[in-house]
């Protein structure tokens, strides 16, 4: 009886390592997504949708100490049109350096990831919105993209075909990230985006990725002080938080529920040492009448229900670790047609400390309740 209440622990302990590895992954998988368009901190104007360099000089925030790279970029929704298809995207003017910074050539399904031929801006768009508009990517030369802008002052209702900026464009490549950027994001070059847009000498946002090493909170506060109360720094962290947010709410649900599970788990601790004082309380008679304490009788039970925690907890975290480890380098669960080819796990040592709490506590509530009331039963006072 001890020996299978033992290997349930150790079960259930490695199912919650293995389980919070797997939310770990997920959290690790999707900061990994975002981080090819969103960059580490992004400085966003508070009074108004755009903001001039005479204001906001990237390079005085060049200068900040922990900051890697600055760029300025430009986001708006435009109309695009291809053919007879038509919609809604969101028009990203990037710095010709975006594409080597943001990794997102690694990303790339389809054509290239430029955004000049020679002195020709290029585009790159998400497959979401190549579907939509059903983009022959080998007929660009001939059969651009058309994207058009509202020009600031314009109304749309007067004179449609003023109140548009129309520019043609061709698609170099097609990149796959997540359904948030493949279904909408048009990339383009900064200079390209500004013509459509008719900003002079105007900006959306300056992106700025750290030092690997820095800390981001330390490093947004440095910037947060450079640049003013009339911006604010964000972080990616912040700009997604919903996302981030739901992965830490369903990761610690189910520790709440696993945590549940092993209470009742516990509950073969109690049965093994019910019996076990059962079988004994003749030997605890003995121990009496030789003068053995009850309390020392007690810790001698208690002892035996916390090896049983202990070992199975132990047993439960090595499996667990060994599974993770195995998940990590050979891939035993695959992910048929998703963003990886195997499923992501990853271990924090703040999970190791949160599993062993937890098995320790409901081990030693499982211990004290037979222990004092069946060697008070059995043993004399």
């Amino acid at each position: 009886m001890s020996m299978i209440s033992m290997l349930v622990v150790a079960a259930v302990t490695m199912a919650m390592v293995v389980i919070l590895s797997a939310f770990n992954g997920i959290e690790s998988l999707i900061d990994s997504r975002y981080s090819y368009f969103d960059s580490d901190l992004s400085v966003i104007p508070l009074t108004n949708k755009v903001f001039s360099t005479d204001s906001l000089d990237c390079l005085d925030l060049q200068d900040v100490e922990g900051v890697k790279h600055c760029a300025l970029s430009i986001e708006e929704r435009v109309f695009a049109q291809y053919e007879d298809n038509q919609r809604i995207v969101i028009l990203k003017g990037v710095e010709d350096s975006f594409i080597s910074e943001s990794g997102l050539d690694s990303m790339i399904i389809d054509g290239e990831a430029r955004l000049y031929l020679e002195d020709t801006p290029q585009a790159v768009i998400g497959i979401g919105v190549k579907y939509d508009l059903d983009l022959r990517l080998f007929e660009q030369t001939f059969n651009p993209l058309r994207l058009s802008a509202v020009i600031r002052g314009k109304e749309l209702r007067r004179n449609l075909t003023e109140a548009l900026n129309k520019r043609n464009i061709p698609v170099a490549g097609v990149f796959t990230i997540n359904i948030d950027f493949d279904s909408d994001y048009v990339i383009v070059p900064l200079k390209f985006a500004s013509n459509l847009l008719e900003f002079d000498n105007e900006y959306s946002t300056v992106d700025i990725r750290i030092e690997e090493g820095a800390d981001m909170e330390t490093v947004q506060a440095r910037l947060q002080e450079t640049v003013g109360e009339n911006y604010r720094v964000r972080s990616r962290l912040e700009k997604n938080e919903i996302i981030y947010k739901s992965n830490k709410t369903e990761k610690w649900a189910t520790f709440l529920i696993m945590a549940f599970i092993m209470l009742i788990a516990t509950f073969n601790i109690i049965a093994a040492l019910t019996l076990l004082i059962n079988e004994k309380r003749h030997d605890i008679a003995v121990l009496t009448g030789m003068g053995a304490t009850v309390k020392s009788i007690r810790r001698i039970f208690f002892l035996e229900g916390a090896l049983i925690n202990t070992i199975g907890a132990l047993v439960g975290m090595v499996l667990g670790l060994l599974f993770v480890y195995l998940q990590q380098e050979l891939g035993l669960i695959r992910l048929e047609g998703g963003l990886v080819e195997f499923y992501p796990v990853e271990m924090e040592f703040t999970d190791f400390i949160a599993i062993f709490g937890l098995v320790v506590f409901c081990g030693i509530l499982s211990s004290i309740a037979p222990v004092r009331f069946f060697t008070r039963k059995y043993a004399s006072t």
